[in-house]
């Protein structure tokens, strides 16, 4: 047997023992790297990859991809993936760059010496004062919030969008 080549990486042993089988079934010689250490059906610690020699390849992944095409994924499928990303991220960063400014610049202004009289005491999680770092801290939070919310609602509405249209 020469040099092994990876066919399809999974996360559930499961489908990689499915896979394997059928391949046996049709002659190939098949391996499981890291088969026997990610028994767990919640997900695996690391991906099982399944291999054949590097000679069967073009056969095996043909053999598969025969007989579910839905794994191998569409061109059309990954240029949708592609456009959801990319519309999330703009979304994301469109929400979380004036949202952390203005969580920044909303929180009581505390530089040096005496803090306004309206920003006294202002506790924070009930621990401590409102402080230049926390500011900087509560900011990102804010940021990083609004910015996921707008990309979970970009990729929802795109999701939307498809069906309707």
């Amino acid at each position: 047997m020469g040099y092994l080549k990876t066919v399809l990486t999974y996360d559930r042993p499961s489908e990689a023992e499915v896979d394997k089988a059928f391949l046996e079934s049709r002659g190939f010689a098949v391996c499981l790297l890291n088969g026997e250490t990610t028994r767990n059906e919640l997900g695996a610690p690391f991906y099982i990859q399944l291999q054949v020699n590097a000679d069967d390849f073009e056969a095996a992944w043909n053999a598969l991809r025969a007989t579910n095409t839905q794994r191998f994924g569409s061109p059309f499928r990954v240029d949708e993936i592609d456009q959801t990303l990319k519309r999330s991220a703009v979304f994301f960063f469109a929400a979380a760059i004036p949202a952390g400014l203005v969580a920044y610049w909303l929180m009581p202004s505390i530089r040096g010496g005496a803090m306004p009289p309206a920003t006294r005491g202002w506790p924070v999680l009930g621990h401590g004062w409102i402080t230049p770092d926390m500011r900087v801290v509560v900011a990102i939070l804010v940021a990083i919030l609004a910015g996921v919310a707008s990309a979970t609602f970009a990729a929802r509405t795109m999701r939307h969008a498809k069906v309707i249209g």
